[in-house]
């Protein structure tokens, strides 16, 4: 087998959890690994955020093209799988999408 060159920096992982607590955010690993709200950062995917959205109605006076801005939560509760990118050897971890309830 060859080595791979780089450090432990250099290379990133998929890994799924749990969210165990939502104020704050902490999430579990398979291994029973605690991450704290400390190492997270949160994706679009898996938190509370605001979008604009253009779509056509249709009126007496004919369809008219509408632009409204709509908030959509997808927020964490606990008991929800995530799927994370392990970063910067562990020292940090993105969630980068929601599973539903359980990894």
């Amino acid at each position: 087998m060859q080595a791979r060159g780089g450090g432990p920096n250099d290379y990133a992982d998929i890994v799924f959890g749990k969210v165990i607590a939502t104020g704050p955010l902490q999430v579990q690993l398979s291994n029973n690994m605690v991450l704290p709200v400390s190492v997270l950062m949160v994706g679009r995917h898996a938190s509370k955020y605001q979008a604009k959205l253009t779509y056509s109605d249709r009126t007496t006076e004919g369809d008219v093209k509408r632009t409204e801005t709509v908030t959509i939560d997808e927020s964490l509760q606990a008991g929800d799988g995530v799927a994370m990118i392990r970063a910067d050897g562990g020292q940090s971890w993105y969630i980068f999408e929601k599973l539903g309830g359980g990894a």
